[in-house]
């Protein structure tokens, strides 16, 4: 028997087979659905904090249970097989305030998720084919990152999500981390976001760039994390370390309102819930707070190199965006000419 699935689904099929969403072993079924849901855990107890599921048409799920095994098929590519466990339905609104932590049937998260289907396969997979795909050149398996990190011989390597294109706050933030680790992991997740978002090769050229010819040689690398952005914040900064350590890194840095959106979540709450976690995980958690241009220093600092209230000036990623939208002008004390020029060549936003 065999399923065809879309791309978003062959992307969490390819981060479970390359070891990214470790301890995950497939795709999730009803019970660990539940499990994951009220206490972001797996059945087995194992923190995993996000659903992670394969939607399946409802004409195929009266037959599934039957098989034991079905391959899997994207693009006319046999790219996996999967073991079935369960098959189910789901509604979403009822696990709304569960996941993200608010009753708003507008939460973006929410809204993808509730699009992504009603009935699911949960059970364990294996991976046939990887395959190509835009931006692929950036790929890079747990694996391949851990060999690299050890040729480079960086004993701590701290982990880093993005999904914006770099002002110089980012920039400070990451000099300012290479003081506490020896070398950096700069990872955007460029999978299924919400309108209005960065696209992706932007912010790949932007980065690129900076390690290039701003950032110490051989000490920042980078590579993509093709999975959807859930908008979840808390949850989904866990979820972000977990994928950390399982690329290799010691540290992960959790800046603010990490993973949210708008206003559904506290500035640093992703920070407080990464630390309650870190020992679980075994990584360690790099908490980030606002760095700002001072109007005295005439440069990017931080509350603890510089107490001058009255002179901060917030570098605000929602102003420069809007500037970005509406082509106004950006001033380098918040983004590098270099990178503006890069950018407005092509189209920023996803549409």
């Amino acid at each position: 028997m065999k399923i065809n699935i879309d791309f978003d689904s062959y992307l969490e099929l390819e981060k479970i087979g390359i070891g990214a969403f470790k301890p995950l072993e497939g795709f999730m079924n009803e019970k660990d659905f539940y499990s994951v849901a009220e206490s972001m855990r797996l059945v087995n107890g194992k923190l995993f904090p996000i659903p992670i599921l394969l939607p399946i048409p409802k004409i195929e799920s009266e037959h599934i249970l039957k098989k034991k095994k079905i391959l899997l098929i994207y693009d006319n590519n046999t790219v996996g097989e999967i073991y079935p466990e369960s098959v189910f339905s789901l509604n979403f609104k009822k696990f709304l305030h569960l996941l993200f932590g608010t009753n708003d049937e507008k939460h973006p998260g929410y809204k993808i998720l509730n699009k992504s289907g009603r009935f699911f396969l949960g059970g364990r997979i294996k991976l046939l084919k990887q395959i190509k795909y835009k931006n692929s050149e950036y790929s890079i398996t747990p694996k391949e990152l851990k060999l690299l990190i050890k040729k480079k011989k960086l004993r701590t390597v701290a982990g880093f999500q993005t999904r914006n294109v770099p002002h110089k706050a980012h920039e400070y933030i990451l000099i300012d981390a290479l003081k506490k680790v020896d070398g950096l992991f700069v990872q955007p997740l460029i999978g299924k976001k919400k309108v209005g978002d960065f696209l992706p090769g932007c912010i790949l050229k932007s980065y690129k760039y900076l390690i290039d010819n701003i950032f110490p040689k051989n000490q920042v690398l980078l590579g993509t994390l093709t999975t959807s952005m859930r908008y979840s914040g808390p949850r989904e900064a866990v979820f972000h370390a977990i994928i950390r350590k399982n690329y290799g890194c010691t540290h992960f840095l959790v800046g603010r309102d990490h993973a949210g959106v708008g206003s559904y979540y506290g500035e640093y709450d992703a920070q407080d819930l990464c630390v309650k976690f870190e020992k679980e995980i075994g990584i360690n958690i790099i908490k980030v707070r606002g760095p700002f241009y001072c109007e005295f220093c005439k440069k990017i600092t931080n509350d603890k190199n510089c107490l001058r209230s009255s002179q901060k000036v917030e570098v605000s990623g929602t102003k420069i965006r809007q500037a970005l939208i509406n082509n106004k002008e950006i001033s380098e004390k918040f983004m590098r000419k270099e990178i503006l020029n890069l950018i407005r060549k092509e189209d920023i936003f996803i549409k």
